[in-house]
């Protein structure tokens, strides 16, 4: 009997846990950059791109 590895499902894994990092790390930026009291993540999307009076 020989095992059977399924290498893409890995690969996959792989991907995703690469894009949630880059994610976060991307988020950390644009928190430091724009800093709100707002804790809502959807509000606080929101208030980047509204206009500014």
């Amino acid at each position: 009997m020989s095992k059977v590895v399924d290498i893409s499902s890995r690969q996959e894994e792989k991907k995703h846990k690469r894009k949630e990092e880059r994610f976060s790390a991307l988020q950390k930026r644009f928190e430091r950059a724009l800093p709100t009291e707002e804790n809502d993540p959807k509000k606080k999307l929101l208030n980047i791109f509204k206009k500014k009076k």
